[in-house]
């Protein structure tokens, strides 16, 4: 159900029931030649349709656009937002669905560079509310992806319009892939790059992370639909316990 497709007398009626509100978490971000500036966005919106179609008394949120955006800044087209001002956005829409009813707040993400903002908001909101809030990141998805993908990785953590994401774009939002302008980049890693802050433009000209022309729609179906199995599993479970 979207939420802000409902009338105030429809809307009166699913927050009375509390339902669960999940919440779609990007960003605008350069992610190379081949994909566009909302990945992020496609990708996010694209998982919570999907899991909104299998949770009961459950409300599709507007979806954020915008998110923190610190590594990848220098590149064009990349916009973004201070740590503060997303984690307070987060938390005034916690807030504000808390008081109408929700008690399970469910952060769907796809955007790592968000990862921070979201552990401070959902603490906050359950040190000051007891709300119910998971914070998603393609979760669960390790061993899956260790196995369906074929590509060497740059890096142990990120993946970026890489096989991996590609492969989720070419699931989610086929439309707006160009494999025709899918390259790979193997930049090298500094080896102090997880101790200290290092924008990507420093060590590599796009921030292409790794070989897209991997990428298939296959792989995306595969490990988007494992991703989604365990977020419905968590959900589900905070539902039968009556968070």
């Amino acid at each position: 159900m979207q939420f802000d497709r409902l009338n105030s007398e429809e809307a009166r009626d699913v927050l009375r029931g509390q339902p669960v509100a999940l919440l779609s978490l990007g960003a605008v971000e350069n992610h190379g030649n081949h994909l566009p500036l909302g990945t992020d966005n496609d990708l996010s919106y694209g998982v919570s349709k999907l899991v909104e179609e299998r949770i009961d008394n459950s409300i599709l949120l507007p979806p954020i656009a915008y998110g923190q955006v610190w590594s990848t800044s220098a590149y064009a087209g990349t916009i973004n937002l201070s740590l503060q001002t997303f984690t307070n956005l987060l938390v005034e829409i916690g807030e504000s669905l808390f008081k109408q009813g929700v008690r399970i707040f469910v952060m769907i993400n796809g955007h790592m560079g968000n990862l921070d903002a979201m552990k401070i908001a959902s603490r906050k909101l359950y040190d000051e509310l007891e709300m119910k809030v998971f914070c998603f990141t393609y979760p669960g998805i390790e061993e899956i992806s260790a196995e369906v993908l074929e590509a060497p990785r740059v890096h142990k953590s990120f993946f970026h319009a890489c096989e991996l994401e590609t492969s989720y774009m070419l699931y989610l939002a086929p439309h707006e892939v160009r494999m025709d302008k899918a390259k790979p980049n193997y930049p090298v890693i500094p080896e102090d790059f997880d101790l200290t802050p290092t924008p990507w433009h420093m060590i590599t000209d796009t921030p292409v992370l790794g070989d897209p022309t991997y990428a298939t729609r296959e792989k995306g179906e595969t490990i988007i639909k494992f991703a989604v199995d365990n977020m419905v599993r968590f959900i589900e479970s905070a539902q039968n316990n009556k968070v």
